[in-house]
């Protein structure tokens, strides 16, 4: 279950919006100004080290007030009018507006604009927006909706929020070290830019006039690959249930605590993905960090124990948790939240409605119980046969439990109604969200469906760090083989292995060196150059390989991954090895299953062979003759679920977005009329 421990890396630091100072005051009761308390700790610490005179006494006193003055005028003048690195900031964006690439900025809010004015469109309904907030949303500002005190006394206060320096569409390299624009696009650009996609808000829970509510999570305990699928899995919900989501503090993560005496090594899933950006950018989806939850929701009294109704606070009064023992956390969101232990992956499929309210979520059981008196299919029965992505909500349904899942998950009343829903990960009580978000939810309205599976695939990719490291290793690797191609690889084709072994469970996958060649050598010619992604530390394993190939490792590579945190070779290694021209994984390993999934995104973009049934060719695994040409066809999703990818996640997901967009443009025109 741990993914695979290539590199890989974890947590980081929360929503950059607000970076408020952490109150952690150890005081039983929350206080108003948490600065209070610092200024009364110096002033202790200043009266029990004076000297014993009483005039000198005062003369210390004298001289520790007035730099405690100097220093606090010094820092509001630094903050508040003269920055120099928020006027240096300002500057780069300026110049960088001006003449790197700002014109490209500015054609792309243009294109973006008519869609903004769709604020909280919803499949082929009109929105109801006011005229000054359609004018607000088409100038690239989005409004935050802050809850009041909880008990619904107070409006919703509207603050609107600048939007963040940074372009989710594509992939620019110049701020960090290479490689051209035109070569990391090229090489590693699977997304999408659909600024109708930004516009969808869900049918669900979107109840503008009420308070707004909360999803928080507990990271998966396993590897970072673990935790990627658990977090995919939670976004998609967050946005399905109409819910902010409150991202857990920057912690380790298991196998991405190297060097940590030289680097960071507590992360954020925003020191992976664009989180802040990804917020932004959707009208149905707001992203928090955990401190500006805590001060919101749990200092102003809002969070009640759920058995005895108390007001309970965090311990210790605490807000910002980044790299502290999240044990106490835990603990503590389990006390103030409803926590759905039945919405387990393993047992049901959690379904969404096309239209809020309870009848609807009936209509779902109601075809759950229609399949079930023809009886559940066998997963069999579509291999090679997938159902369309349009189909009716049963059809699509009968192949979704064909894996075994024989109930649905139900958004139902008492979860609509709890202000926080906090979804845990206790092993012990075997208590996790380690599935595929694909897998695992269900959305009768088909284009609702295909739309998370865009979000994923457009959204949720690794930050531009990560992007342009493996973009400047996979163009030295293709250079090698060109090198040693005497003109006879122009393209400088490589080919990629990822070979998991390390604390692998899995002992039928560990196989010797020997074995994987036999595996592997009717699709990847001797004298091939071969990347390999891999946990194991020692090169004399892979001497049976290196025979036969010209073997290169992520650290061959060190003057392009020259300042990069090395708990991100995991990823740079998924990407680079996603790029080959055969790639053989390790079966059972999520690290290699992302690659796969990375793989399928390609050949959908490229329309390579076989896309239209979801497959992707040259993509092996070397544990195997049974699993070893897996991805040669479409086979649905079956167990076991989490450790490998299915073609259900990019198969024909851009389907219908011509009709989107025709129906975007027309209401863009009707509401343009009312303004």
């Amino acid at each position: 279950m741990a993914a695979n421990g290539t590199s890989n890396t974890g947590g980081g630091s929360p929503s950059k919006r607000k970076k408020e100072k952490s109150s952690s005051s150890n005081a039983p009761t929350p206080t108003n100004n948490p600065d209070a308390t610092t200024t009364n700790n110096v002033r202790a610490r200043g009266r029990s080290s004076a000297p014993s005179t009483n005039a000198s006494s005062k003369t210390y006193l004298l001289f520790l007030a007035t730099c405690i003055f100097v220093t606090m005028t010094g820092n509001f003048l630094h903050h508040r009018i003269g920055d120099p690195h928020n006027i240096h900031r300002h500057a780069m964006q300026r110049f960088e507006m001006e003449h790197l690439g700002g014109r490209q900025k500015v054609a792309h809010e243009e294109k973006k604009k008519p869609y903004k004015l769709l604020k909280g469109v919803s499949f082929g309904a009109l929105p109801a927006e006011t005229a000054a907030g359609a004018a607000a949303a088409a100038g690239g500002l989005r409004p935050a909706e802050r809850g009041g005190a909880g008990d619904g006394s107070e409006s919703m206060e509207h603050e609107w929020k600048e939007e963040p320096m940074h372009d989710l569409a594509g992939l620019s390299c110049a701020d960090h070290g290479g490689p051209s624009d035109e070569l990391a696009v090229g090489e590693m650009v699977y997304w999408k830019d659909i600024p109708s996609d930004a516009a969808f808000k869900s049918p669900i829970g979107n109840d503008v006039g009420g308070r707004k509510k909360y999803l928080t999570f507990e990271p998966d305990g396993g590897g970072f690959n673990n935790a990627r699928m658990s977090m995919e899995t939670i976004i998609v919900m967050s946005h399905a249930m109409g819910r902010t989501l409150v991202l857990p503090p920057s912690q380790g993560i298991y196998l991405l605590r190297k060097d940590r005496d030289k680097q960071r090594v507590h992360f954020s899933f925003e020191d992976f993905y664009h989180m802040e950006q990804v917020g932004y950018e959707h009208e149905g989806l707001d992203i928090i960090s955990m401190e500006e939850f805590l001060k919101a929701e749990a200092m102003t009294g809002n969070l009640r124990n759920k058995t005895s109704g108390v007001v309970v606070y965090p311990p210790n009064n605490r807000t910002n948790w980044d790299g502290m023992d999240a044990k106490p956390l835990k603990e503590y969101l389990r006390d103030v939240t409803l926590t759905p232990l039945d919405w387990d992956p393993g047992r049901c499929l959690a379904a969404f409605p096309s239209d809020d309210g309870p009848q609807h979520f009936e209509e779902l059981n109601g075809m759950l119980a229609e399949i079930k008196k023809g009886g559940f299919p066998n997963w069999n029965k579509f291999t090679d046969n997938p159902v369309d992505v349009d189909a009716s909500p049963v059809d699509r349904l009968r192949e979704a439990v064909s894996k075994g899942t024989k109930k649905l998950c139900i958004y139902d009343q008492e979860m609509q109604s709890a202000p926080v829903v906090h979804f845990m990960c206790y092993h012990k009580m075997r208590v996790r969200m380690l599935t595929h978000f694909y897998a695992f939810l269900f959305f009768e309205d088909w284009r609702h469906d295909l739309w998370s599976k865009r979000f994923v695939r457009d959204h949720l990719r690794y930050s531009d760090v990560i992007q342009c490291a493996a973009a400047r290793v996979v163009a030295a690797v293709r250079k090698r083989a060109r090198d040693r191609g005497k003109n006879k690889n122009p393209n400088g084709e490589f080919d990629s292995f990822h070979i998991r072994r390390g604390d692998f469970q899995y002992k039928n996958t560990r196989l010797e060196a020997d074995e994987i060649y036999n595996h592997s050598r009717a699709e990847i010619p001797d004298g091939s150059t071969v990347f390999v992604a891999t946990d194991h530390q020692g090169k004399p394993f892979f001497k049976p390989l290196a025979k036969h190939y010209d073997l290169v490792f992520l650290n061959d590579f060190k003057e392009e991954l020259k300042d990069v945190n090395t708990n991100f070779f995991g990823m740079i290694d998924q990407l680079v090895a996603s790029r080959g021209r055969v790639f053989f994984g390790c079966y059972h390993s999520t690290f290699s299953g992302f690659i796969f999934r990375i793989r399928g995104y390609h050949a959908q973009k490229e329309k390579l062979d076989g896309w239209e049934q979801g497959k992707i060719h040259n993509s092996f695994y070397y544990t195997g003759e049974k699993e070893k040409y897996s991805y040669e066809h479409y086979l649905p999703v079956h167990s076991p679920i989490y450790s490998r990818e299915f073609p259900v996640s990019w198969r024909n997901i851009d389907q219908g977005l011509d009709l989107v967009d025709v129906a975007a443009a027309k209401e863009v025109v009707e509401l343009e009329q009312h303004i």
